[in-house]
């Protein structure tokens, strides 16, 4: 049997990485191709390095999101001319602790760093994942760390964090800004502003309380009109909520294009076609859930697979899904939940990898 073994990240839990070694016992028996999968957020440097041979790791010191220096990676493809960001992995969420996060100081500063990094080595084609990050301001700490200029009405200098951002009066473009191509890579359609917008759907998960979510949202949504007033572009479309806002920040201060990430990055791996080859598919993700229907990357391979006709096992960490016929829609056979197993989301989370086999080795393959 011909299986593609093609996970997200169980995010904080089990990479996409670990997910294919925890299930490499399967070549005993079958053909099988692992090709760990990204839709923008955790994993992306990891899924490019499996699947596209020739990719050289870098590490740079960059700023966290909370301004701590750290050691980060960056990926240059065989070209030499594209660069793969983790957001996550520059100013991830799920490095600090409960009472590291600053909801209102927090800074996408490092994001910037590494793009200077990654240009001096060559680079001028960005892939950005943009997902999991502690901050949401906008991409305006990349745009300080790239030269841009954030003022004040008295003239003076905006620091770094919504909080500062808070006072922004208008904004100055550096005199040179380097000529890049840059794709930001989303797995959520949100914009930047409104109910459905960076700081009320997202802030809360940031430990934003609803009074700093409110405050946030005005000051959003004046960074909006004086890019728009400052820089001719507008910042409150589809995408620019995602990652703290980041997505806002590339399209506004690089001219960067904003992308669903899943099949972006599908093309890049080339991807269909080893879904068109399986004669059954492998995926998941922690949470099976509403929000995976809208741009995450294992429905994404449920949707091509449905396309040739290919039967999806779909293991999760927990599922809260509960219509199976809206799952055979998409050609998902059988839906495991590693909370199932384990008896506590807890648990599965704890030992996702323990859990993971042990279903794995029951699937009558």
């Amino acid at each position: 049997m011909k299986i593609l073994v093609a996970p997200n990240a169980f995010k904080g839990s089990l990479s996409a990485r670990d997910f294919c070694i925890r299930a490499s016992f399967l070549s005993k028996k079958h053909q099988v191709k692992f090709m760990p999968f990204s839709d923008g957020g955790d994993s992306i440097i990891e899924v490019f390095a499996c699947c596209v041979s020739g990719c050289r790791l870098y590490y740079t010191n960059a700023y966290n999101a909370v301004h701590k220096k750290h050691k980060v990676p960056y990926l240059i493809l065989p070209d030499a001319k594209t660069c793969i960001i983790e957001s996550a992995k520059v100013c991830g969420l799920g490095e600090l602790k409960n009472s590291e996060r600053d909801f209102m100081g927090a800074s996408s500063y490092g994001i910037g760093q590494v793009i200077k990094a990654a240009y001096k080595k060559g680079a001028r084609v960005f892939y950005v994942g943009l997902g999991g990050v502690a901050f949401n301001d906008g991409g305006t700490g990349a745009a300080m760390a790239l030269g841009y200029k954030f003022y004040d009405s008295k003239k003076r200098l905006i620091k770094k964090g919504l909080t500062h951002l808070a006072e922004l009066s208008y904004i100055k473009k550096p005199a040179f800004l380097p000529d890049v191509k840059v794709y930001g890579l989303s797995d959520v359609e949100n914009p930047l502003l409104g109910p459905l917008g960076s700081a009320a759907v997202y802030g809360p998960q940031k430990g934003a309380t609803p009074g700093q979510v409110i405050l946030a949202e005005k000051i959003l949504n004046n960074l909006h009109k004086k890019v728009k007033r400052d820089l001719g572009i507008n910042i409150n479309t589809k995408y620019c909520g995602s990652c703290g806002a980041l997505g806002a920040g590339l399209k506004g201060f690089l001219g960067g294009k904003l992308v669903s990430g899943a099949p972006f990055i599908a093309k890049a791996i080339n991807l269909n076609k080893y879904i068109k080859r399986a004669d059954i598919i492998i995926t998941g993700e922690g949470k099976l859930d509403q929000q995976s229907f809208y741009g995450k990357g294992p429905l994404y391979i449920c949707k091509v697979a449905s396309k040739y006709k290919k039967p999806v096992i779909f293991i999760c960490g927990i599922n809260e899904i509960k219509n199976k016929n809206l799952l055979k829609k998409y050609s998902v056979k059988q839906v495991i939940s590693l909370a199932d197993k384990a008896g506590t989301a807890y648990s599965a989370f704890k030992n996702a990898g323990f859990y993971l086999q042990k279903v794995l080795k029951e699937i009558p393959l």
